[in-house]
């Protein structure tokens, strides 16, 4: 087993590296999923029940082929493909939320998340990463997205995320909100509201 400090990295064809940390579950059961954690604050994190990938600089819409990659590469390893979940807080939750939906992963939650990305230029003709609604459809599967605002949201950005996700016939909730200012607790707290979810069908 690999140590739990150790940083991993992956590189595609352009010499790319995504950097990132890895720890399988210490217990296999029938449900052994991956949870993906997105957050500048949380760089290392372990869970006996669950497989924990916590990429440590990928916070943009940048490097997202190379963070499918190794997402799909460890899922497929460890045959927990048909159980993905993401957590990302901020800009980490914009990522959750991208990469969610290319992964087609069960759930999402995230914390106070971006949904639209400023342009960075007068010139800069909009992508379709500047607006994460722009991924949304009514014909694909999509993750169950689980949404908590803070004093710091910008709320109008949650409520067009939201009224997107309800046109699309997208399920969408506001009602699981850690209150724990501990980010190993908050994420502890939403693997515990996964696991319940999943148990629930």
């Amino acid at each position: 087993m690999m140590s739990n400090e150790a940083i991993l990295t992956i590189e595609d064809d352009n010499n790319e590296k995504l950097f990132y940390r890895f720890t399988p579950a210490a217990l296999i059961s029938n449900f052994v999923p991956l949870i993906v954690i997105l957050d500048e604050k949380a760089t290392h994190f372990e869970h006996k029940m669950w497989n924990v990938l916590t990429p440590l600089d990928h916070f943009g819409s940048q490097n997202k082929d190379l963070l499918q990659e190794l997402i799909e590469k460890i899922a497929e390893e460890y045959e927990c493909e048909d159980h993905i979940y993401f957590y990302g807080s901020g800009m980490g939750g914009y990522d959750a939320i991208l990469q969610g939906i290319l992964c087609r992963a069960n759930a999402v939650y995230a914390d106070a998340p971006r949904i639209r990305l400023p342009q960075t230029s007068d010139n800069d003709t909009s992508t379709r990463e500047h607006d994460l609604t722009n991924f949304l459809n009514a014909t694909d599967p999509f993750p169950v997205f689980y949404l908590c605002e803070d004093e710091n949201t910008l709320e109008e950005e949650t409520a067009y995320f939201v009224d997107a996700c309800q046109q699309h016939g997208i399920k969408v909730h506001f009602d699981f909100c850690p209150k724990s200012d501990d980010e190993t607790e908050v994420i502890k707290e939403v693997l515990g509201f996964f696991e319940r979810m999943a148990s629930e069908g």
